[in-house]
Protein backbone atom coordinates (compact mmCIF):
# COMPACT_ATOMS: atom_id res chain seq x y z
CA UNK A 1 0.00 0.00 0.00
CA UNK A 2 1.19 3.42 -0.74
CA UNK A 3 2.02 5.93 2.08
CA UNK A 4 2.55 9.38 2.46
CA UNK A 5 6.26 9.17 2.13
CA UNK A 6 5.91 8.10 -1.34
CA UNK A 7 5.94 4.26 -1.19
CA UNK A 8 4.16 2.77 -4.47
CA UNK A 9 0.95 0.47 -4.25
CA UNK A 10 1.85 -2.40 -5.74
CA UNK A 11 -0.50 -5.57 -6.51
CA UNK A 12 -4.18 -5.26 -7.64
CA UNK A 13 -5.89 -5.86 -4.54
CA UNK A 14 -8.58 -8.97 -3.71
CA UNK A 15 -10.51 -9.68 -6.86
CA UNK A 16 -11.32 -7.59 -10.10
CA UNK A 17 -11.79 -3.94 -8.68
CA UNK A 18 -13.59 -3.50 -12.02
CA UNK A 19 -16.67 -5.74 -10.59
CA UNK A 20 -19.87 -4.35 -9.34
CA UNK A 21 -19.77 -4.39 -5.35
CA UNK A 22 -23.85 -3.28 -4.43
CA UNK A 23 -25.97 -2.25 -6.49
CA UNK A 24 -28.18 0.15 -4.04
CA UNK A 25 -25.82 3.08 -4.28
CA UNK A 26 -26.52 6.24 -5.08
CA UNK A 27 -24.20 5.94 -7.86
CA UNK A 28 -26.21 3.09 -9.18
CA UNK A 29 -29.26 4.87 -8.98
CA UNK A 30 -28.34 7.11 -10.98
CA UNK A 31 -27.00 5.06 -13.89
CA UNK A 32 -30.07 3.10 -13.46
CA UNK A 33 -32.12 6.15 -14.16
CA UNK A 34 -31.20 6.48 -17.57
CA UNK A 35 -30.11 2.82 -17.84
CA UNK A 36 -32.79 1.04 -20.47
CA UNK A 37 -33.93 -1.22 -17.69
CA UNK A 38 -34.16 1.23 -14.93
CA UNK A 39 -36.36 4.59 -14.71
CA UNK A 40 -35.75 5.71 -18.14
CA UNK A 41 -37.24 9.32 -19.27
CA UNK A 42 -39.81 7.09 -21.55
CA UNK A 43 -41.56 5.29 -18.50
CA UNK A 44 -41.09 8.50 -16.62
CA UNK A 45 -43.37 10.58 -19.48
CA UNK A 46 -45.51 7.38 -20.01
CA UNK A 47 -46.53 7.94 -15.88
CA UNK A 48 -47.00 11.18 -16.59
CA UNK A 49 -49.68 10.34 -19.26
CA UNK A 50 -47.97 10.45 -22.45
CA UNK A 51 -48.74 6.96 -23.70
CA UNK A 52 -51.18 4.30 -21.86
CA UNK A 53 -48.52 2.09 -19.69
CA UNK A 54 -47.99 -1.66 -19.48
CA UNK A 55 -49.13 -3.81 -17.59
CA UNK A 56 -45.56 -4.84 -16.71
CA UNK A 57 -44.63 -0.98 -16.50
CA UNK A 58 -47.17 -0.51 -13.79
CA UNK A 59 -45.84 -2.89 -11.99
CA UNK A 60 -42.17 -1.90 -12.07
CA UNK A 61 -43.14 1.49 -11.35
CA UNK A 62 -46.07 0.30 -8.29
CA UNK A 63 -42.81 -1.40 -7.13
CA UNK A 64 -40.39 1.47 -7.69
CA UNK A 65 -42.49 4.05 -5.76
CA UNK A 66 -42.74 1.84 -2.42
CA UNK A 67 -39.58 0.71 -2.65
CA UNK A 68 -37.62 4.11 -3.56
CA UNK A 69 -40.44 6.10 -0.68
CA UNK A 70 -40.32 9.85 -0.76
CA UNK A 71 -37.33 9.27 -3.23
CA UNK A 72 -39.11 8.37 -6.24
CA UNK A 73 -40.08 11.54 -7.22
CA UNK A 74 -36.49 12.68 -7.29
CA UNK A 75 -36.04 9.78 -9.36
CA UNK A 76 -38.39 10.72 -12.04
CA UNK A 77 -36.65 14.19 -12.62
CA UNK A 78 -33.70 12.80 -12.42
CA UNK A 79 -34.21 10.38 -15.52
CA UNK A 80 -36.24 13.24 -17.75
CA UNK A 81 -33.66 16.33 -16.44
CA UNK A 82 -30.19 14.13 -14.95
CA UNK A 83 -30.61 16.90 -12.16
CA UNK A 84 -30.90 15.65 -8.76
CA UNK A 85 -34.10 17.55 -5.99
CA UNK A 86 -34.30 16.72 -2.87
CA UNK A 87 -37.21 14.56 -1.70
CA UNK A 88 -38.66 16.70 0.25
CA UNK A 89 -39.42 19.35 -2.65
CA UNK A 90 -39.85 16.73 -5.91
CA UNK A 91 -43.11 15.16 -4.98
CA UNK A 92 -44.79 19.30 -5.13
CA UNK A 93 -42.60 20.04 -7.99
CA UNK A 94 -43.40 17.16 -9.95
CA UNK A 95 -47.44 18.12 -9.11
CA UNK A 96 -46.74 21.91 -10.79
CA UNK A 97 -44.89 20.60 -13.81
CA UNK A 98 -47.69 18.20 -14.36
CA UNK A 99 -49.91 20.79 -14.20
CA UNK A 100 -47.67 22.82 -16.68
CA UNK A 101 -47.77 20.25 -19.17
CA UNK A 102 -51.67 19.90 -18.92
CA UNK A 103 -51.81 24.17 -19.65
CA UNK A 104 -49.41 24.28 -22.05
CA UNK A 105 -51.22 21.15 -24.05
CA UNK A 106 -54.09 23.01 -23.70
CA UNK A 107 -53.34 25.87 -25.18
CA UNK A 108 -51.11 24.24 -28.27
CA UNK A 109 -53.83 21.67 -28.77
CA UNK A 110 -51.72 18.81 -28.42
CA UNK A 111 -50.25 16.90 -26.03
CA UNK A 112 -46.68 18.31 -24.89
CA UNK A 113 -44.39 15.23 -23.77
CA UNK A 114 -43.46 15.47 -19.72
CA UNK A 115 -39.81 15.55 -20.73
CA UNK A 116 -40.38 18.99 -22.65
CA UNK A 117 -42.76 20.24 -20.09
CA UNK A 118 -40.38 19.80 -17.45
CA UNK A 119 -37.47 21.49 -19.52
CA UNK A 120 -39.70 24.54 -20.26
CA UNK A 121 -40.96 24.91 -16.60
CA UNK A 122 -37.43 25.03 -15.49
CA UNK A 123 -36.02 27.12 -17.98
CA UNK A 124 -39.35 29.93 -18.14
CA UNK A 125 -41.81 29.81 -15.27
CA UNK A 126 -40.66 32.24 -12.50
CA UNK A 127 -43.62 33.54 -10.20
CA UNK A 128 -46.75 33.15 -12.65
CA UNK A 129 -47.35 31.12 -16.13
CA UNK A 130 -46.21 32.88 -19.29
CA UNK A 131 -45.83 31.97 -22.85
CA UNK A 132 -44.28 29.06 -22.94
CA UNK A 133 -41.17 28.18 -25.00
CA UNK A 134 -40.72 24.58 -26.46
CA UNK A 135 -37.63 22.71 -27.51
CA UNK A 136 -37.68 19.59 -29.10
CA UNK A 137 -37.21 16.42 -26.62
CA UNK A 138 -34.05 15.33 -28.57
CA UNK A 139 -32.64 19.05 -27.63
CA UNK A 140 -33.73 18.47 -24.44
CA UNK A 141 -31.64 15.60 -23.56
CA UNK A 142 -28.77 16.62 -25.55
CA UNK A 143 -28.44 19.70 -23.41
CA UNK A 144 -28.98 18.21 -20.13
CA UNK A 145 -26.21 15.39 -21.09
CA UNK A 146 -24.12 18.51 -21.47
CA UNK A 147 -24.85 20.19 -18.72
CA UNK A 148 -23.60 17.18 -16.95
CA UNK A 149 -20.93 15.84 -19.10
CA UNK A 150 -17.36 17.28 -20.19
CA UNK A 151 -17.43 17.73 -23.96
CA UNK A 152 -14.15 16.34 -24.81
CA UNK A 153 -13.97 13.53 -22.91
CA UNK A 154 -17.56 12.41 -21.95
CA UNK A 155 -17.06 11.94 -18.14
CA UNK A 156 -18.74 13.60 -15.53
CA UNK A 157 -17.23 17.22 -15.35
CA UNK A 158 -16.40 19.85 -12.53
CA UNK A 159 -19.65 20.86 -11.12
CA UNK A 160 -21.55 17.72 -11.62
CA UNK A 161 -18.54 15.82 -9.68
CA UNK A 162 -19.19 17.98 -6.50
CA UNK A 163 -22.83 16.95 -7.06
CA UNK A 164 -22.66 13.38 -7.34
CA UNK A 165 -19.94 13.12 -4.39
CA UNK A 166 -22.49 15.35 -2.18
CA UNK A 167 -25.03 12.37 -3.05
CA UNK A 168 -22.47 10.20 -2.15
CA UNK A 169 -21.25 11.95 1.10
CA UNK A 170 -24.92 11.18 2.60
CA UNK A 171 -25.15 8.21 1.66
CA UNK A 172 -21.78 7.50 3.58
CA UNK A 173 -23.25 9.45 6.63
CA UNK A 174 -26.54 8.11 6.65
CA UNK A 175 -26.06 4.64 6.38
CA UNK A 176 -22.45 4.18 7.21
CA UNK A 177 -21.47 3.14 3.46
CA UNK A 178 -17.85 3.10 2.81
CA UNK A 179 -16.98 6.16 0.28
CA UNK A 180 -13.26 6.86 -1.10
CA UNK A 181 -11.63 9.24 -3.38
CA UNK A 182 -8.65 8.83 -6.26
CA UNK A 183 -7.65 12.08 -7.82
CA UNK A 184 -5.07 11.46 -10.66
CA UNK A 185 -3.06 13.64 -12.64
CA UNK A 186 -1.04 13.21 -16.13
CA UNK A 187 2.54 13.91 -15.06
CA UNK A 188 4.53 16.33 -17.30
CA UNK A 189 1.55 17.24 -19.50
CA UNK A 190 2.23 20.71 -20.19
CA UNK A 191 5.56 19.27 -21.76
CA UNK A 192 3.05 17.42 -23.91
CA UNK A 193 1.16 19.89 -25.26
CA UNK A 194 4.42 22.06 -25.54
CA UNK A 195 6.72 19.36 -27.80
CA UNK A 196 3.75 17.93 -29.67
CA UNK A 197 1.02 19.97 -29.94
CA UNK A 198 -2.60 21.10 -27.98
CA UNK A 199 -4.25 18.28 -30.83
CA UNK A 200 -2.13 15.36 -29.58
CA UNK A 201 -2.49 16.34 -25.88
CA UNK A 202 -6.05 16.63 -25.97
CA UNK A 203 -5.97 13.18 -27.79
CA UNK A 204 -3.62 11.63 -24.66
CA UNK A 205 -7.17 13.59 -22.08
CA UNK A 206 -9.20 10.99 -24.39
CA UNK A 207 -6.89 8.35 -23.95
CA UNK A 208 -6.32 8.37 -20.35
CA UNK A 209 -10.47 9.44 -19.51
CA UNK A 210 -11.07 5.79 -21.27
CA UNK A 211 -8.56 4.14 -19.37
CA UNK A 212 -9.57 5.22 -16.51
CA UNK A 213 -13.33 4.29 -17.30
CA UNK A 214 -12.47 0.88 -17.95
CA UNK A 215 -10.48 0.34 -15.31
CA UNK A 216 -13.17 0.79 -12.27
CA UNK A 217 -16.52 -0.85 -11.05
CA UNK A 218 -19.57 -0.49 -12.68
CA UNK A 219 -21.13 1.64 -9.53
CA UNK A 220 -17.92 3.89 -9.49
CA UNK A 221 -17.99 7.71 -10.59
CA UNK A 222 -15.55 9.37 -12.98
CA UNK A 223 -15.22 12.77 -13.54
CA UNK A 224 -12.98 15.04 -15.09
CA UNK A 225 -12.12 17.24 -12.54
CA UNK A 226 -10.26 19.88 -14.54
CA UNK A 227 -7.10 20.23 -17.19
CA UNK A 228 -5.67 17.45 -16.84
CA UNK A 229 -6.73 16.17 -13.26
CA UNK A 230 -9.38 13.35 -12.85
CA UNK A 231 -11.69 12.00 -10.06
CA UNK A 232 -12.87 8.60 -9.69
CA UNK A 233 -15.69 8.57 -7.12
CA UNK A 234 -15.61 4.87 -5.19
CA UNK A 235 -19.36 3.92 -3.26
CA UNK A 236 -19.70 0.98 -1.01
CA UNK A 237 -15.52 1.81 -0.24
CA UNK A 238 -13.34 1.68 2.92
CA UNK A 239 -10.94 -0.71 2.38
CA UNK A 240 -7.61 1.38 1.36
CA UNK A 241 -5.87 -1.58 -0.40
CA UNK A 242 -9.24 -2.01 -2.52
CA UNK A 243 -9.18 1.93 -3.22
CA UNK A 244 -5.36 1.82 -4.01
CA UNK A 245 -5.74 -1.59 -6.26
CA UNK A 246 -7.75 -0.09 -8.41
CA UNK A 247 -5.80 3.73 -8.68
CA UNK A 248 -2.68 1.17 -9.35
CA UNK A 249 -4.18 -0.46 -12.50
CA UNK A 250 -5.41 3.11 -14.03
CA UNK A 251 -1.36 4.24 -13.27
CA UNK A 252 -0.51 0.89 -15.05
CA UNK A 253 -3.06 1.16 -17.77
CA UNK A 254 -2.20 4.84 -18.56
CA UNK A 255 1.64 3.77 -19.72
CA UNK A 256 0.25 1.85 -22.83
CA UNK A 257 -0.87 5.39 -23.96
CA UNK A 258 2.46 6.68 -25.90
CA UNK A 259 3.07 10.09 -28.01
CA UNK A 260 6.29 9.51 -29.71
CA UNK A 261 8.72 8.05 -28.18
CA UNK A 262 7.09 9.01 -24.58
CA UNK A 263 5.23 6.72 -22.50
CA UNK A 264 2.34 8.82 -20.44
CA UNK A 265 2.86 7.68 -16.67
CA UNK A 266 0.10 9.67 -14.03
CA UNK A 267 0.46 10.25 -10.45
CA UNK A 268 -2.69 10.08 -8.12
CA UNK A 269 -3.81 10.81 -4.10
CA UNK A 270 -5.97 8.15 -2.71
CA UNK A 271 -8.22 8.95 0.55
CA UNK A 272 -10.93 6.88 2.32
CA UNK A 273 -13.53 8.99 4.14
CA UNK A 274 -14.07 8.16 7.57
CA UNK A 275 -15.75 9.49 10.90
CA UNK A 276 -13.15 12.84 11.07
CA UNK A 277 -14.27 13.80 7.24
CA UNK A 278 -16.16 16.60 7.83
CA UNK A 279 -17.30 17.72 4.21
CA UNK A 280 -17.07 16.13 0.74
CA UNK A 281 -15.04 19.10 0.39
CA UNK A 282 -12.42 18.11 3.09
CA UNK A 283 -12.28 14.42 1.38
CA UNK A 284 -10.65 16.57 -1.93
CA UNK A 285 -8.61 18.33 0.35
CA UNK A 286 -7.42 15.25 1.36
CA UNK A 287 -6.61 13.64 -1.94
CA UNK A 288 -5.64 16.65 -3.56
CA UNK A 289 -2.60 16.54 -1.08
CA UNK A 290 -1.89 12.90 -1.38
CA UNK A 291 -1.27 13.79 -5.00
CA UNK A 292 0.50 16.83 -4.23
CA UNK A 293 2.85 14.06 -2.32
CA UNK A 294 3.42 11.56 -5.31
CA UNK A 295 4.56 14.38 -7.57
CA UNK A 296 6.54 15.38 -4.77
CA UNK A 297 8.17 11.93 -4.43
CA UNK A 298 9.06 11.57 -7.87
CA UNK A 299 5.53 11.12 -9.83
CA UNK A 300 4.04 8.08 -11.41
CA UNK A 301 2.94 6.71 -8.15
CA UNK A 302 0.05 6.10 -5.33
CA UNK A 303 -0.63 7.99 -2.29
CA UNK A 304 -2.53 6.93 0.41
CA UNK A 305 -3.71 9.61 2.53
CA UNK A 306 -3.29 9.44 6.27
CA UNK A 307 -1.46 5.92 5.75
CA UNK A 308 0.56 4.84 8.87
Amino acid sequence: MGTPDGDRVSGDGSGDPRESVRDDSEAYRIRMAIAPEGMRAELVSAFAGDREMTDAERAFVRERMEGRGSVFYSDLFYAISHHYFAPDIAEALWNKVLLHKHLISERLGRNVRMTVATLDYFSNITRELRTPTLISEDYASEISNLSMRDGMTGLFNHSSCYELLELEFRSHRRHGRGLALIMSDIDDFKAVNDRHGHQEGDRVLIEVARKLSEEVRESDICCRFGGEEFIAILPFTSDPEEACGIAERIRAKAKEIAVGEQRITISAGVAVCGAGTPTPGSLIESTDKALYRAKQEGKDRIVLWGAP
